[in-house]
């Protein structure tokens, strides 16, 4: 899989999380008229200090949170997280069937090779932007 490196690049007034990686921000191309998509990547913590995910948003999209996709006897459930703590060292990856940025009622019709707009939100008030490409994705066993 190609790495993705982002620059990073903060707007006026906000903290950067300079001491974090971002790989593989994708958003997978959803069928035509679906209101709720997903996003992943892997985040590594490359600083001394723990990490504290505590938020998402995109300016894409009326609603943006951090799930957990979870089964239990047989069965899917998805629920909000509140806070991802990354360790010094540490990658956290959101991928299908666990954690995910859950992305709720576009703005607009997506396309393969359009991109989305997120904006990681942390504990200490560092703002991390991310862009993912929206691309088409094969899960295993699909």
């Amino acid at each position: 899989m190609k790495r993705v490196l982002l620059a990073l690049i903060c707007l006026p007034g906000l903290a950067c999380a300079a001491d974090l990686t971002i790989e593989a921000p994708v958003v997978p191309l959803a069928p035509p008229g679906v209101m709720a998509h997903a996003a992943f990547m892997q985040i590594s913590n490359t600083g001394d200090s723990l990490r504290q995910l505590v938020g998402v948003s995109s300016p894409d999209y009326a609603m943006a949170h951090i799930h957990q996709t979870a089964e239990q006897d047989g069965i899917a459930t998805m629920s909000s997280v509140d806070l991802i703590e990354i360790a010094p060292g540490q990658t956290v990856t959101f991928a299908y069937g666990g954690l995910h940025i859950m992305l709720m009622h576009p703005k607009a019709a997506l396309a393969e090779g359009d991109t989305v707009a997120l904006s990681l939100q942390f504990a200490n008030g560092a703002v991390q932007p991310v862009i993912a490409k929206v691309m088409r994705l094969h899960r295993h066993g699909s």
